[in-house]
């Protein structure tokens, strides 16, 4: 099950990133960028989000990013909530380099918060093996899902 939960978390990487920094778009993306790249900073929290939906949706989309870092990665727990963070960060940054999407400090908040709801929801399992295996199938279960819909509209 742990080979399955690895690929679980690759899948959960590609689906992350192309969400994020694709929209689930990469065509349309791209060819906006290109053409019309806009680039925006927003360094002030919360100021200029785009409301409480997209907060909630930047936390519960980097859960997984948490629960995983747990599970795999050997690093204290700081050292995991510091690659977490950076990954947020460096998604940021790459949406301002390539004019896509807004670059928000909003958003680096919600993710690094949304992974360390991942880590303590590992640390929480970490006790028991087989709640893990069910924990990473559930993940599995609802990117396998959540990609379907995608994929119909």
């Amino acid at each position: 099950m742990y080979k399955f939960s690895k690929i679980i978390f690759a899948y959960y990487l590609l689906f992350l990133f192309w969400g994020i920094l694709f929209k689930f778009d990469i065509t349309h993306t791209i060819n906006t960028a290109h053409f019309f790249p806009s680039r925006s900073l927003n360094v002030s929290p919360f100021d200029a989000s785009g409301g409480r939906l997209e907060i909630l949706f930047n936390i519960l989309i980097f859960i997984p990013f948490g629960f995983f870092m747990g599970r795999f990665s050997e690093r204290s727990f700081l050292g995991k909530w510091g690659i977490i963070f950076l990954i947020s960060l460096f998604v940021e940054i790459l949406q301002f380099i390539f004019g896509i999407g807004a670059t928000d400090i909003t958003d680096v908040i919600t993710n690094t918060s949304g992974g360390l709801m991942g880590l303590l929801l590992y640390h929480a399992f970490q006790k028991n093996e087989r709640r893990q295996d069910v924990t990473s199938f559930f993940f599995g279960g609802f990117l396998l899902f959540f990609t379907f819909i995608l994929l119909l509209h």
